[in-house]
């Protein structure tokens, strides 16, 4: 088994955007001075290509990609591009998860049972007539028993409505565990926590930190908990369940979060330039084409996307 070469772990995105540099270079799509200015752009980057390196033959050939018809070829990068950041991931790059994350490694992601890709959502009904929809890049198991339902979210978010049963519904994350009490709620989970919202009735939130202690939400409440604590509870944000009708609204947001939040929906790594993360932005975008969202975006902005693969792209101020 192999390590990084700090014991501070590597974020996820950075080792999905180290694994599309490595497909991209073998296809000969790759422009190397873009990938070195990558590398240069921070510690963290270059300790993920070179924890890349040091796996030498078990990342595998990319088979004839260049040979290949487009859509094929694209098909095939993506795939193996996902099976080399999933061996990225086993080799110790992964990200931190304490004591919680026994619950859910990031190889239980990889393997589980139910996945959605970037930009793909997914409605699923559930064995007792509940009803769950699944949002981009989220990946869950279902483990519904004779004592009780759950379901355990390694990453991504879902929207849960329950039905009538005896049997406790409960929600697993890597940073504690969700009850319902009869409810419509949804749950978004990512590296550094997790997000409930709850849209009617209300649930039990357990930190896996101290699972003795629990906060009880109402509907209209939302709660973000981690591994460590649990922050206090909000007033949920307007429109919070609109990527259900597969739109993003953006009230009066920072141009960072904005774009942040169009990165779940877009393979690859998506950035904001520091000098315009703070301009202020309002609108409702469709989550079906993400650069043709960005393209609107820079056309009544003023901004530019800089494209240094087809799979890392900066947004920033249009150039004079």
């Amino acid at each position: 088994m192999f390590g990084a070469s700090s014991s501070t772990p590597i974020a996820r995105k950075v080792l999905a955007a180290a694994a599309h540099w490595h497909v991209e270079l073998q296809c000969g799509g790759a422009d190397p001075a873009a990938l070195q200015a990558w590398r240069d752009a921070s510690a963290e980057h270059e300790r993920a290509w070179e924890l890349l390196q040091r796996m030498d033959g078990q990342l595998g050939a990319i088979p004839a990609a260049l040979a290949m018809p487009a859509l094929q070829a694209a098909q095939q990068r993506r795939r193996s591009a996902a099976k080399i950041l999933a061996l990225l991931v086993a080799a110790g790059g992964g990200i931190a998860l304490g004591q919680a994350g026994l619950q859910s490694a990031p190889w239980q992601a990889w393997t589980a049972s139910l996945r959605t890709a970037p930009g793909r959502r997914r409605h699923v009904t559930l064995a007792d007539g509940g009803r769950m929809e699944m949002n981009t890049d989220s990946a869950l198991d279902v483990d519904y028993s004779a004592a009780r339902r759950r379901i355990r979210l390694h990453h991504g978010e879902i929207m849960i409505t329950t039905a009538s049963d005896a049997r406790p519904f409960l929600v697993d994350t890597p940073h504690g565990v969700i009850r319902a009490l009869g409810t419509r709620f949804g749950v978004r989970c990512d590296g550094d926590g997790s997000t409930v919202s709850v849209y009617e009735h209300a649930v039990e939130v357990r930190c896996a930190a101290r699972p003795d202690a629990v906060r009880r939400l109402q509907a209209g409440q939302q709660l973000r908990f981690s591994a460590t604590g649990t922050q206090d509870v909000q007033a949920m944000p307007a429109h919070q369940d609109s990527w259900l009708r597969g739109m993003l609204v953006a009230a009066d947001w920072p141009l960072q979060q904005l774009v942040q939040e169009l990165a779940r929906y877009r393979r690859g790594r998506l950035a904001c330039h520091a000098s315009v993360a703070r301009r202020p932005v309002t609108g409702t975008y469709r989550l079906d084409d993400i650069d043709a969202v960005l393209e609107s975006l820079c056309a009544s902005h003023g901004l530019q996307v800089t494209y240094f693969t087809r799979y890392w792209a900066t947004v920033a101020a249009r150039a004079t």
